[in-house]
């Protein structure tokens, strides 16, 4: 227990730290994240790699906090009240929210419920709802679409973002099936596949192509890393054009992430 509390004091104090330091300087707003969710979001620490991202693209800082324990739902999350808290606490750009990768298949419903509550106190706190749409695990591969679709239809139901990073693996695994993007487990993310994650976020969170930025935040090199960050950006830019998604900057410089919003339709444990 005094282990878990010494880590979530540490992480506060480390985001504390970088928003006073953005404040201190001349530099753009940063962009402040909370991600909901569980290993998924943990594992290889993606927002981190989201951060080391911005920072090598010259965007402006990434800042980000995680309630992430192993295996939740979303469900759990609502009735154990922590995430609520931590959106309550106010100040964030984006709520990233992430469910169990097998919830989506076994109980969509559920999903649909309790992401609708979360959302809701996303919104009284002026912020947006971005959902993590994940990947199907390496010995199902069909079950992708269906993945994906029930995210999709989730972000038109909340008028809420998704980040496409499923699709984005999908697309990945198609031109490269020995791309590595899975852990032995079959189900977690390599580091691979959490920097092609990150690119997807990068790409939503920015509205810019992860293009040409470093493989070495995730110990790839840039023939590894090159494919990867080629397709994150063709499938934010295909959903946007077939599903109405829109992504990039706004004409007012506030960051704009990918949204299904009306007519433009536009740990450790199971994960």
């Amino acid at each position: 227990m005094n282990d878990t509390v010494s880590r979530v004091s540490a992480a506060g104090a480390c985001l504390l730290g970088m928003l006073a330091a953005a404040r201190a300087g001349e530099g753009p707003k940063p962009v402040r994240a909370l991600f909901i969710g569980n290993s998924h979001t943990s594992y290889n620490n993606l927002p981190h790699m989201i951060a080391e991202l911005a920072k090598a693209g010259g965007r402006p800082l990434f800042a980000y906090a995680m309630e992430t324990p192993g295996g939740c739902t979303f469900e759990k999350h609502w009735q154990d009240g922590k995430a609520a808290e931590r959106i309550a606490a106010g100040g964030w750009d984006f709520v990233v929210l992430q469910e169990q990768s097998l919830m989506p298949l076994t109980n969509a419903t559920s999903m649909a419920v309790y992401a609708e509550k979360l959302d809701g106190e996303i919104k009284k706190q002026g912020a947006r709802t971005l959902l993590y749409q994940t990947w199907a695990r390496q010995n199902t591969p069909e079950r992708q679409a269906e993945l994906s679709r029930v995210y999709l239809d989730l972000g038109r139901k909340l008028e809420a973002a998704v980040a496409p990073v499923g699709m984005a693996w999908e697309r990945a695994l198609k031109a490269n099936p020995n791309c590595g993007l899975h852990r032995p487990d079959k189900n977690h993310a390599s580091k691979a596949g959490t920097y092609l994650a990150a690119c997807v976020f990068y790409a939503v969170i920015y509205g810019v192509s992860p293009e040409g930025l470093p493989g070495g935040i995730a110990d790839l090199d840039d023939g590894e890393a090159r494919p990867l960050q080629a397709i994150a950006w063709q499938t934010v830019q295909q959903l946007a054009r077939t599903q109405g998604v829109k992504t990039g900057q706004g004409s007012d410089g506030e960051n704009a992430a990918a949204s299904t919003t009306g007519d433009q339709k536009g740990d450790e444990g199971e994960q």
